[in-house]
């Protein structure tokens, strides 16, 4: 795991200096409505996906087709 040597915005998140910065892998936000986020990326990188956004954000594998979705409230993405 890198760490942020400046101020640094990822996915929408600010890390200051000393923090420890997310690897996300391969999934990239398509779309974010506050901190529900839709991502797309390959499943290979599941387990990358972030826990810090909220129910309801989704996540679209590109070389499978599988689609998971966030539950906030058991920290869990669950494959559809």
């Amino acid at each position: 795991m890198a760490t942020a040597q400046n101020v640094t915005i990822i996915d929408g998140q600010t890390y200051y200096p000393g923090d420890d910065l997310p690897d996300l892998g391969g999934w990239e936000a398509t779309s974010a409505d506050g901190n529900i986020r839709h991502y797309e990326g390959l499943s290979k990188d599941v387990s990358k996906l972030p826990h810090y956004v909220s129910t309801g954000s989704s996540a679209l594998c590109l070389d499978t087709g599988d689609y998971y979705k966030f539950h906030k409230p058991s920290d869990t993405w669950y494959k559809l």
